[in-house]
C-alpha cells in the first residue's frame, strides 16, 4: 500500500516523492489523518496467519500477530496504559539493543539533567508484547564512588549512574551481553545540576559497562575506556568487536581481555551522530552530525578505508541524532528522518523512513513508511531478526510511550 505523498521541502524530496512540489494546508492534514487511521487499523485488524518459523535460540516463541504485519507500514504494536506494571517516559537521549536470543528490545539510558534518575534496563517482550525493568530505578542517595573510582550507584553498589546513552549501545551476541560506552556527562557540576558536585571530584574512571543478560548483573571494564557521549557506536558481528566513532577518531573494543584501542585519529563527523554495521559489505555506516547533514561515512575495518561517500541525489533532509538500524533482508541501512514542509507555518512535523544502499551509494525512500509526528532525537530503533521487523520506540507529543514496527521486504 502507497500512501499519498507529495510534499516536498527542496530538489532531493522533489525527485524522491514525486508530485506537484507542493500540497495544501487541508490535503496535508488529510494525510496525517490518514497515516493515523492506518496505523491504528493494522495496528487491530486482522491480516492473513505466517507460516510458522522457528523461535529465538533460548526457545521464546515468535508473535504470530507480529508475523502477519503488512508490508511498508509503521503499525503500532503497543502503547503504555495506566495500568501497565511497567511505564515511563522515553528518554530521547538514552540508547537500545537487540536481544537476539530472547526476542527483547534493550533499552538504557536517562535524559538525566539532574531531573531524570532511570538507570535500569527496559526490556519490551515480543513474544507478550509487555514491558519488564530488570530492578526498580535506584534513588539518587544510593550514588557514591567505589574504592576504584567508579560511580555506582544502588543499595550494594553495583548498578551504574543514570546516563545519557546515545548511540552506544549494543548487544553481543555471543558473550550475551549488553555494552554501554558512556557516561554521565551532563552530570557535571554546574551544566545541568550540582545534585552530585559532592560525588564528582571523587571519580578516577568512567568505565565501559558491561551487563549480562544471563545473570542480570552489571560489570564495569576495569581497562582504560573510551566514552561515545554523545556520539555512536556498532556491534561488528563478523569480528565480535565494538566499533566506536568520534570526532577523534575510531576506536574498537576487542581482544579476549577486551580493550579500546584507536584505529583511525580522525572523524568526519561531529556529535550528535548514530552508526550501524552493514554485515554484508563489512562496514561501519554513519549518519548525522551536531551540524547536520544528509552525507555518509563509511569505514571498512578490513582495509581500513574511511570516507565520505559521493552519494548522488535523491538524499534524505540533513538531520542529526537521527534513529537508524541495519536490515539484512533487504541489504539496507534505514533511517528515520524528521521532515516539515518549509512553506508550512504550522508544525505539522512527520518522520520519512530512508534506506541507504552502500553497494551502490544511493538513497531510496520508502514512501508509505511515514510516521504522522517528529521522532525528533531518538536512539531507540534495532532489527529483530526472529520476525525481520524494525522496531521503534516513539511516541506522539504528550502521548504514552508507543512500539512501533516496520516490515520492509526487497
Amino acid at each position: 500500500m502507497v500512501m499519498p505523498v507529495g510534499f516536498c521541502a527542496n530538489s532531493d524530496e522533489k525527485k524522491a516523492f514525486p508530485g506537484r512540489g507542493g500540497m495544501s494546508r487541508a490535503a496535508y492534514l488529510s494525510t496525517i489523518s490518514f497515516l493515523s487511521l492506518l496505523t491504528l487499523a493494522t495496528a487491530t485488524g486482522a491480516t492473513a496467519t505466517a507460516a510458522p518459523r522457528a523461535p529465538y535460540p533460548d526457545g521464546t516463541p515468535l508473535n504470530p500477530r507480529l508475523l502477519s504485519l503488512p508490508t511498508g507500514i509503521w503499525t503500532e504494536i503497543h502503547q503504555q496504559k495506566p495500568n501497565d506494571k511497567v511505564r515511563f517516559r522515553r528518554q530521547p537521549h538514552g540508547g537500545s539493543a537487540f536481544d537476539t536470543r530472547r526476542g527483547r528490545l534493550v533499552l538504557f539510558g536517562s535524559d538525566t539533567h539532574g531531573k531524570n534518575w532511570a538507570n535500569s534496563p527496559l526490556f519490551f517482550d515480543l513474544a507478550s508484547l509487555e514491558w519488564k525493568r530488570l530492578y526498580p530505578n535506584d534513588h539518587r542517595g544510593t550514588y557514591r564512588v567505589n574504592d576504584n573510582g567508579v560511580p555506582v550507584a544502588g543499595r550494594d553498589g553495583v548498578h551504574p549512574w543514570a546516563m545519557h546513552s546515545f548511540g552506544a549501545v549494543e548487544y553481543d551476541p555471543a558473550r550475551d551481553e549488553i555494552i554501554v560506552s558512556s557516561h554521565p556527562g551532563h552530570m557535571v557540576p554546574g551544566r545541568f545540576t550540582n545534585a552530585v558536585a559532592g560525588l564528582w571530584g571523587l571519580i578516577r574512571h568512567h568505565p565501559t559497562w558491561i551487563l549480562s543478560l544471563e545473570t542480570g548483573r552489571w560489570t564495569p571494564l576495569p581497562r582504560k575506556s573510551v566514552s561515545f557521549f554523545p556520539y555512536a557506536t556498532a556491534f561488528d558481528t563478523d569480528r565480535g568487536v565494538v566499533i566506536g566513532y568520534r570526532n577523534n577518531g575510531i576506536y574498537e573494543l576487542g581482544g579476549k581481555t577486551r580493550s579500546w584501542r584507536r584505529v583511525k585519529k580522525k572523524g568526519l563527523f561531529g556529535w550528535h551522530n548514530n552508526a550501524v554495521y552493514d554485515s554484508r559489505h563489512k562496514a561501519l555506516v554513519v549518519f548525522g552530525t551536531n551540524r547536520n547533514s544528509n552525507a555518509i561515512v563509511v569505514y571498512r575495518p578490513d582495509t581500513g578505508e574511511h570516507q565520505m561517500m559521493r552519494t548522488p541525489r535523491p538524499r534524505p533532509p540533513r538531520d542529526q541524532h537521527a534513529p537508524m538500524a541495519y536490515h539484512p533482508i533487504i541489504d539496507r541501512t534505514v533511517v528515520l528522518v524528521d521532515f516539515k514542509p518549509s512553506w508550512l507555518k504550522q508544525p505539522y512535523w512527520t518522520t520519512h523512513t530512508w534506506l541507504y544502499d552502500l553497494g551502490k551509494d544511493a538513497w531510496t525512500p520508502a514512501k508509505s513508511a511515514l510516521l504522522p509526528f517528529p521522532a525528533g532525537m531518538n536512539y531507540n530503533m534495532a532489527y529483530d531478526p526472529g520476525h525481520e521487523l524494525l522496531l521503534l520506540v516513539a511516541n506522539r507529543p504528550n502521548r504514552p510511550t508507543t512500539v512501533w514496527a516496520l516490515r520492509l521486504k526487497r
